[in-house]
C-alpha cells in the first residue's frame, strides 16, 4: 500500500467519524421503550378505571331497583349485580345492607380483572376495586 493510499484511507477513517448521521438512533433506542411502557400502562390503568366506572353504575342501578321496589331483597341485589358484571369478572363480592330506610350496597372486585388483555401492572393483583352505593328507601 503507498502512502498515498494510506491517507486516502485515513481520510476516510475521519470523516466516518465526524459524521453525525444515525446519532439520533441512539437517542431512539433509549427512549422509545420507556414510551412503550409509559402508553403501556395507562392504557391498563384506563382499563381499571373503566371498570370501576362500570361496577359503581352496576351497584347504583341495583341499589335503585331495590329501594323503588323492583327488586325485593338483597339476595336479589346481590344476583342482579353479579350477572351484570359477569362479563367482566367471575370475582365479584357484593354485600346490601338496609338500616333506617338507607340501602348501602358494597361491590368488590379484583383490579387485575379489568386489566384485558393487556395486564402489564403486576402490582394490580394484589389490589381491589371497591364501589358503594346508596338510595334511601321509597316507602
Amino acid at each position: 500500500m503507498s502512502v498515498s493510499g494510506f491517507f486516502t484511507r485515513l481520510s476516510h477513517l475521519a470523516s466516518f467519524v465526524r459524521r453525525e448521521g444515525g446519532s439520533s438512533t441512539i437517542e431512539v433506542v433509549l427512549w422509545v421503550p420507556f414510551f412503550v411502557i409509559t402508553l403501556m400502562a395507562s392504557g391498563q390503568l384506563a382499563l381499571v378505571f373503566f371498570g370501576q366506572a362500570m361496577t359503581l353504575d352496576s351497584a347504583q342501578d341495583a341499589t335503585r331497583a331495590f329501594a323503588i321496589g323492583t327488586l325485593t331483597s338483597e339476595a336479589e341485589v346481590r344476583s342482579q349485580i353479579q350477572s351484570d358484571l359477569a362479563a367482566i369478572s367471575s370475582n365479584v363480592a357484593v354485600v346490601s345492607v338496609v338500616s333506617d330506610d338507607l340501602i348501602t350496597t358494597v361491590v368488590t372486585v379484583p383490579a387485575s380483572d379489568f386489566g384485558g388483555p393487556l395486564r402489564f401492572i403486576t402490582q394490580f393483583s394484589t389490589l381491589q376495586v371497591q364501589v358503594v352505593a346508596q338510595h334511601f328507601a321509597e316507602v
